[in-house]
């Protein structure tokens, strides 16, 4: 894997970004904003899309090693 989009469906700055704008909707527990994209994998898992469930387990996994706050 050799690109960000290949990664995450989106740019590193763009994840970030996305977090940042619901924030404030998730005050102090960012781990609810995570499960919310683990939840969109299992979908996409059951549906049978499993490059899009990566994707989102890299974003999930991004934000964790980025301890977002």
């Amino acid at each position: 894997m050799n690109t960000q989009k290949e990664m995450y469906g989106q740019t590193e700055k763009q994840v970030i970004d996305s977090w940042l704008e619901v924030r404030p909707f998730y005050r102090k527990n960012p781990e609810l904003y995570i499960a919310g994209i683990l939840s969109d994998a299992q979908l996409m898992i059951e549906s049978g899309e499993y490059e899009t469930a990566r994707k989102f387990i890299n974003k999930a996994k991004l934000l964790l090693f980025k301890r977002i706050k």
